[in-house]
């Protein structure tokens, strides 16, 4: 079986993580959620095992498929409630978002 090209594999990889990321914008979880994201990181791990894209190739299609599929609209970023940036206490002390989202900051 003949290796696809890397054009190819590299649209076939946008697909499948298009795929992945409208079932999660639509709210999907579990099983299925699960097995879309994971065809798309075992289709990378075979791309990269076979020497067709590295590692920092198929970062930069995830990172332009994952801004192109979950950034928000305009319409929703100028109504969503601003995210609370996570900051560092030496005291122990918990920063708001750490806070809201139940976890200790570092």
């Amino acid at each position: 079986m003949a290796i696809p090209s890397k054009t190819t594999s590299l649209d076939t990889l946008t697909r499948l993580l298009g795929e992945a990321f409208a079932l999660h914008g639509k709210g999907a979880s579990g099983a299925r959620l699960g097995r879309a994201y994971g065809v798309a990181d075992g289709y990378m791990l075979a791309l990269m095992e076979l020497g067709v894209a590295t590692q920092r190739e198929l970062g930069g299609v995830v990172a332009a498929a994952r801004a192109r599929m979950l950034a928000p609209t305009a319409a929703e970023a100028g109504s969503a409630e601003p995210e609370l940036e996570p900051t560092l206490h030496t005291s122990g002390e918990h920063s708001a978002a750490a806070s809201h989202a139940g976890t200790r900051a570092a």
